[in-house]
C-alpha cells in the first residue's frame, strides 16, 4: 500500500487577459466552475502530471508556492516528491502543511478545501504507517483516516460531480481495490490525460485489456509524452502475454530515465528485462536521452 502512496499523489494553460491579474485555466474544470489558479502553479502541474517530469518538477513547485501559498496542491506535490525521494522529515512537514492550508481553503472554497484537507490526512496516515510499519502504525493511523473520509465526504457535499474530486477518489478506489467504482470516477475526472490513465490501470487491474490499450493510448495522444504512460501500456502488453511488442515501450519509458525517480527506473528496467527474456529479445538500451 505504502508503496503506492507517493504516486497516489498525475494541462496546458492559458494566460487571462492583460489588463487583469494574469491566470491561468484550471487544469481540471472549465466555464463558471473554473477556478483562478496562477501560471506558476499551472506550470508546476503541467510539469508533473503531464510530462512526468518529476526530478525537474520541484523548481517549478518552489516557484508556485512562493506565487501562491495559499494553494494546498502544491504542498502536496512536493510531499510525493519528498517521498519519492526518501526525505521522509520533509515528507512529514509538508503531509501537515497540506492540511493546514487546506483548513484555511475551507473559508473560501470548501469543496477544494476539504479535498485537500482529506489528501493531507491521507499523506499524515501514511507517514505513519511507514515511520512505524504496517502491525504498529495502521492502528495508531486509523483516526487520521477516518478524518480523511470525513474530509472526502464534505467534499462530495458540496460538488460530488465535480472533475477532480472525481480524480483523486479515483485513486483512492484503486488503491483499495474497488476497480469498478474507480473506473466510474475516473470518467467523470479531469484532465483527459489523467482521466484516460486512471481509467487504463482500472481496466489493466479488471483483466480488461483490450479497454486498457485503448485508453493509455488516448493517454498518451493527450498528454505530453509522459514516459510513465510508455510504461503503463508496455505493463498492459505484457499482461497480455505480448512480451515482444512491449519491451520498445519498456525501452521508451527508460529514454527518459533522468526525470524519472531512481526506484521507478529500476522496476522499469527490472520488468523490461524479464520481458526480454521471455520473449528471446537480446541487446543494448538506446542511450539515455538528456532532459
Amino acid at each position: 500500500m505504502t508503496g503506492r502512496l507517493g504516486r497516489l499523489l498525475g494541462a496546458a494553460f492559458l494566460l487571462w487577459g492583460s489588463a487583469q491579474p494574469v491566470w491561468a485555466q484550471d487544469p481540471f474544470r472549465s466555464g463558471p466552475n473554473a477556478r483562478q489558479i496562477s501560471p506558476e502553479v499551472a506550470a508546476a502541474f503541467e510539469e508533473f502530471f503531464c510530462a512526468g517530469r518529476y526530478s525537474q518538477s520541484r523548481e517549478k513547485l518552489e516557484t508556485a508556492k512562493k506565487a501562491s501559498p495559499e494553494e494546498p496542491m502544491v504542498y502536496a506535490l512536493l510531499a510525493a516528491l519528498a517521498y519519492q525521494e526518501g526525505d521522509m522529515q520533509e515528507f512529514a512537514q509538508l503531509a501537515t502543511q497540506t492540511r493546514q492550508v487546506a483548513a484555511e481553503l475551507k473559508k473560501t472554497d470548501p469543496l477544494r478545501g476539504n479535498l485537500y484537507e482529506g489528501v493531507g490526512y491521507g499523506l499524515e496516515a501514511a507517514n505513519t504507517v511507514v515511520r512505524d510499519g504496517v502491525v504498529i502504525g495502521l492502528p495508531k493511523a486509523l483516526p487520521t483516516l477516518n478524518q480523511l473520509f470525513a474530509s472526502i465526504r464534505a467534499a462530495q457535499a458540496v460538488d460530488g460531480s465535480d472533475p477532480e474530486l472525481n480524480l483523486l477518489n479515483g485513486y483512492m478506489d484503486l488503491l483499495l481495490t474497488y476497480r469498478e467504482k474507480a473506473l466510474n470516477q475516473f470518467q467523470l475526472a479531469a484532465p483527459e490525460y489523467l482521466s484516460y490513465r486512471g481509467q487504463a490501470l482500472a481496466y489493466r487491474d479488471m483483466q480488461r485489456y483490450a479497454e486498457a490499450l485503448e485508453a493509455v493510448d488516448r493517454a498518451i495522444a493527450t498528454s505530453c509524452d509522459n514516459p510513465e504512460l510508455y510504461y503503463l501500456k508496455a505493463q498492459i502488453l505484457v499482461s497480455q502475454g505480448a512480451d515482444r511488442e512491449a519491451v520498445p515501450l519498456f525501452d521508451q519509458a527508460l529514454q527518459a530515465s533522468a526525470q524519472l525517480p531512481e526506484p521507478l527506473v529500476d522496476q522499469i528496467q527490472m520488468e523490461r528485462d524479464r520481458a526480454a527474456q521471455r520473449g528471446g529479445l537480446t541487446g543494448q538500451l538506446p542511450a539515455t536521452a538528456t532532459p
